[in-house]
Formats: C-alpha cells, structure tokens, sequence
C-alpha cells in the first residue's frame, strides 16, 4: 500500500511541475527583434521545473509521507519513492516534449 502512495505522489509532482512549467511559459511575454531572449527563458524554466521535480517530489514523500513501521516496511517505502522519482522525472520531460509537439507554435512550444 506504502508503494502506491510513493509513485502517486511521483505522478502527482511530475503534473504538478508540468503545470507550473507551462503557467511561467505563458507569462513570459513575447519579445519582438531580432534576436529575442524569451525562448531561452521558457527553456531555462522548462529545465529549472525539471531539476527540481524530482528533488520535491522525493523530499515531500520521505519527510511528509513516510510510513511509521518495521525497518522492512520504510526500506521498501523508501525504495518504490526511489523508483518513482525517477519515473516521474522521465514522465516529466516525456509530457514536455509531447506538449513542446503539439504546442510547437505557441509558447510552450520553445521548451525543446
């Protein structure tokens, strides 16, 4: 039960993190010239989110959601959050670079 609890609060940083990425693209505004900066902001945010979805989502799970337990019980715990940060992380940027595609001519379009 503890496991499912770990890759839910994976999944729900990774949505999470998403979300955020795609609000600060929005609010970025369009810069006009030549030799504009804001795509390179929307990515360096994109990029930002990315390193720190993991982070949160693992430091959230151990601290706020760790089972009371047997040694055995917060090894496996600690495990299934393990393999779910990576997941989430991976499922990050795989939903990013779907929404880059499908987004591809509006701003978040700029994340790839």
């Amino acid at each position: 039960m503890e496991s499912i609890t770990a890759y839910l609060i994976s999944f729900l940083s990774a949505v999470l993190f998403l979300l955020l990425a795609a609000v600060i693209a929005n609010a970025i505004k369009f810069e006009g010239g030549s030799n504009p900066k804001d795509p390179q902001s929307r990515k360096t945010w994109f990029w930002i989110l990315a390193i720190l979805n993991p982070a949160v989502g693992f430091l959230l799970g151990y601290f706020l959601f760790k089972p009371d337990g047997n040694i055995m019980v917060i090894n496996d715990y600690v495990f299934a959050l393990s393999m779910g940060t990576v997941i989430g992380f991976f499922l990050y940027i795989i939903i990013g670079f779907t929404m880059s595609k499908v987004f591809a001519n509006g701003k978040i379009g700029h994340w790839f």
